[in-house]
């Protein structure tokens, strides 16, 4: 390139410029083609990064969102966790997790508090105005507005079109079998952790510490399979509260085991409550009476002062007494101990 006339050496300064730029960004002796070329498959091997990590944080969230505890602008509201199935003896499921819809608010994004808070009082008329309105004027980040609703209820708020609420399939907790066995299984609460029986109990064992990690996905529990067999349950909560309402007791209760090994087959206490339903548990009557119950020894100690005098050996299974007489006692002493076993007898009319 000529340098420019003495005419223009007011714009020599623009000129060198030019000429310095085009020194960096070209260099000397380059094919400027192939080097265009270059940058613009830079570029879009750049760009195809860029959209294969969004795809891949996409394809993340859809498969296990579900499964993690959202925080969001800072907030501890958690989603109700996924758990393992639990099943009888002979594979009967005995509690397990369905898909349900939950309403959230993010409110940052809600235009007008009061108008949402009137619209979803329209939809769902029993919701507490007054909370709903607090939460989304809390300009929080994530906050849930009600739990476990109906499709019906869902699609209803959905037509109504309010910027800032949406849903969340959350894992609830499904007991197929009612009150038969809410005294062995237990229940959860609203975040599906487990709070009595054996949910607790599998919480304890390691699923709780899962959940907080993030490793509680649906497809990596096994179910936990229990002893109790769901045809002898059923069986022994019918006889139990037929005999309760015929003879107008206040509580029942019964267990099948296995003498051999102690295995309990069936446990049964009435009145009991329907953990789908666990309010009702928390009722004085409702209590679990063969683990929670406290009775006083009462015949009990008969059998144990037999035992004790059989053991001494100076009274044998066919060892008689005559009770005729208004009082029978005698005493035996162990040799082992001290202890003196004493049976009385009340007066027993003869047989004429």
């Amino acid at each position: 390139m000529n340098p420019p006339p003495a005419s223009a050496a007011a714009s020599v300064p623009a000129w060198w410029r030019h000429r310095i730029m085009q020194s960096l960004l070209y260099g000397h002796g380059i094919d400027r083609d192939r080097k265009a070329q270059a940058r613009l498959g830079l570029a879009a091997l750049g760009f195809a990064v860029i959209y294969a990590i969004i795809a891949f944080r996409l394809v993340l969230y859809a498969v296990m969102a579900d499964t993690h505890v959202i925080s969001r602008g800072g907030s501890t509201d958690a989603v109700a966790t996924a758990r393992p199935d639990i099943l009888d003896r002979n594979g009967e499921i005995l509690a397990t997790d369905l898909k349900a819809p939950s309403l959230f608010a993010e409110p940052r994004r809600i235009i007008d508090p009061d108008e949402a808070t009137e619209l979803l009082a329209g939809v769902l008329p029993d919701l507490d105005s007054r909370e709903v309105r607090d939460r989304l004027d809390s300009k929080r980040g994530f906050a849930w507005l009600r739990r476990d609703i109906t499709p019906a209820q869902q699609q209803e708020v959905h037509r109504l079109g309010i910027p800032g609420i949406g849903f969340l399939a959350e894992n609830k907790r499904v007991y197929p079998n009612g009150n038969e066995f809410s005294h062995i299984i237990g229940h959860v609460n609203v975040d599906n952790q487990g709070i009595a029986g054996i949910e607790k109990w599998i919480d304890s064992r390691g699923l709780a510490d899962l959940h907080r990690a993030g490793f509680g996905i649906d497809r990596e529990q096994e179910p936990v399979r229990l002893g109790v067999d769901l045809r002898v349950q059923h069986a022994l909560h019918d006889e139990l509260v037929t005999a309760r309402d015929k003879f107008k007791a206040d509580a029942a209760a019964g267990i099948v085991l296995d003498v051999r090994t102690g295995e309990i087959v069936s446990l049964v206490s009435v009145p009991d409550y329907n953990p789908n339903n666990p309010r009702e548990a928390l009722e004085p009557s409702r209590i679990n009476r063969l683990t929670t119950g406290v009775y006083e020894m009462g015949s009990t100690f008969k059998a144990l002062t037999i035992a004790m005098a059989l053991d001494s050996g100076k009274v044998t299974l066919n060892s008689s007494f005559d009770a005729r007489a208004s009082k029978l006692e005698f005493s035996v002493t162990l040799p082992e101990s001290s202890a003196i076993a004493t049976v009385s007898a009340l007066k027993v009319e003869p047989i004429s």
